[in-house]
């Protein structure tokens, strides 16, 4: 009786092993799996993602990632401008991900002279580089800080004067290269900023000169 007993003890536990042993293998496998896959798009991936054409978002990667001879062409550039630095930082994050952490440095170093890059060929371009020979640098640089500063921030009367000749439409061209350059979440406050002080400068014009 014992020795029965024994036996069916024994072939109860191989019956629970055969259950048991498939299970663990298979969530075992599954954790492996999941740990080799790749992290999952953050939401603003997910939004920046659609807003940047599929062959400009290779160039990017493959020059982000250090691919020789691999430099976005002046096309797509000016696309990634257009994108923003916050998509353009968080996808590469999402490649420093993604890759080895050995090359964490350079895919960080990479992405900082691309976006440096494309920032100046924007500032090259035909609109820019015409607008630009409009305003002398120290109204310029008064814009600037008004657009970037706290609302009710206006350029001096002269300054006001420069940009109304130099035209809105340099005007607009320069507060989406300053939107380009600064956080997303900049973007209402700087067209606001421009657009509350275009309507000033335009007054201001309007206004005949206080005779001394």
């Amino acid at each position: 009786m014992e020795s029965l007993a024994k036996t069916a003890v024994l072939l109860l536990f191989s019956l629970m092993m055969l259950v048991v042993l498939p299970g663990l293998e298979a969530r075992r496998m599954e954790v492996e799996e999941s740990a080799k896959a790749p992290p999952p798009y953050s939401p603003i991936i997910a939004s920046c993602a659609p807003k940047l054409p599929k062959n400009c978002g290779d160039e990017v990667k493959e020059s982000v990632l250090g691919l020789e001879g691999s430099v976005p062409t002046a096309d797509c550039c000016r696309q990634l401008v257009r994108w923003g630095k916050t998509c353009h930082d968080a996808f590469a994050q999402l490649l420093v991900s993604r890759e080895p952490a050995s090359q964490k440095s350079s895919i960080l170093s990479n992405s900082k002279t691309i976006w440096e890059g494309c920032v100046d060929v924007e500032e090259s371009s035909p609109i820019i580089s015409s607008c630009a020979a409009k305003l002398s640098k120290n109204c310029g640089d008064e814009v600037k800080q008004s657009v970037l500063g706290p609302q009710g921030s206006v350029p001096t009367d002269n300054c006001c004067r420069q940009l109304v000749r130099s035209g809105k439409t340099c005007h607009d061209a320069f507060a989406q290269l300053l939107v380009s350059r600064e956080p997303a979440s900049q973007k209402s406050s700087i067209l606001e900023n421009s657009k509350t002080i275009w309507e000033e400068c335009v007054e201001v014009v309007a206004q005949p000169p206080v005779s001394s």
